[in-house]
Formats: C-alpha cells, sequence, structure tokens
C-alpha cells in the first residue's frame, strides 16, 4: 500500500458499503418480510430486475476495461497517476458506483426485497461521505486544474 491513494484500507470500498447494506437488508427481510406488495411473485418485478442486473454489470465491466487500458487502479491502496475520461468515464465520474447501484436496485427487484431500496439512500449517502469526497479531494490536490475541468465536464453520477 502506497500513501499516495485517495483509500488506504481495504475495508474503504464501494464492495464493503454495498454488501453490509445487502446483508442487513436480506437480514431485515428474514425477520420481517417486505416485499413489493400486489406485485410480489409477479414476473414483473424479474423484468424490472434482471435489466437492471445486466446493465449494471456492463457498466461496471466496461469501467474497469477503460481503467485498465490506462493503466489506473480501482482498488484501494494503489496511486492514481492519471484521470481516466475516455468510456463510461466520459459520462459519468463514478461510473462503478453507478452499476454497483444499477445492480442493487435490480437484485431488490428480482428477489422481491424491499427492504434494500429502502436501505439504499442511506447506502449511498455513506458511499458520498466515506469515498467519493475523500476521492475528488485526492483527484483535485494531485491534479488541480486537469481534475477541475474535468469535474464541469462530466457529472458525479449520470
Amino acid at each position: 500500500m502506497t500513501t499516495d491513494a485517495a483509500h488506504r484500507s481495504l475495508w474503504r470500498t464501494a464492495d464493503i458499503y454495498f454488501g453490509t447494506s445487502l446483508v442487513l437488508g436480506l437480514t431485515l427481510n428474514y425477520y420481517h418480510t417486505l416485499d413489493f406488495g400486489p406485485l410480489s411473485g409477479s414476473y414483473i418485478l424479474h423484468m424490472i430486475g434482471a435489466p437492471l442486473l445486466v446493465i449494471g454489470s456492463l457498466v461496471i465491466i466496461y469501467s474497469k476495461q477503460a481503467l485498465s487500458q490506462q493503466d489506473q487502479p480501482s482498488e484501494p491502496g494503489v496511486t492514481t497517476t492519471s484521470i481516466v475520461d475516455s468510456g463510461m468515464f466520459s459520462y459519468s465520474r463514478n461510473p462503478l458506483y453507478v452499476g454497483l447501484t444499477l445492480c442493487y436496485c435490480g437484485l431488490a427487484f428480482a428477489i422481491d426485497n424491499l427492504w434494500l431500496l429502502i436501505l439504499l439512500p442511506f447506502t449511498l449517502i455513506t458511499v458520498q461521505i466515506a469515498l467519493i469526497t475523500p476521492e475528488e479531494r485526492y483527484l483535485e490536490k494531485k491534479f488541480g486544474d486537469e481534475y477541475r475541468a474535468y469535474k464541469k465536464r462530466v457529472r458525479r453520477w449520470i
């Protein structure tokens, strides 16, 4: 691990935050089922969930591909050496988080668990505070005007 990184802890990843929310939602649903009411058990939930899972997965795959093409890390503790603004990063400054959010929502629909959607705003607020804000501070400090120009061109989410 290097000290020149936005996050230096393996616990400071979106996987941990979304995973914790997922486990909490599954646990809450186990003790008190909260489904989508009249749509519960309906194929409509699968028709909503499956495309969200596929689209979210593709966003993640293409985002990691864009990072890889420029030899940039997606894991904590590794130095960022350039701003990636191609591929999915030309539409969102945080496409990996967008992809995870889409997958998370897709899973909520696919398994008929409304708890997951109730927990999602708290998860996103936590990701914003614990991950995105330090990442943006790091990138702005490291790349200055180049990063500020990127922030003006590209939205944070979509």
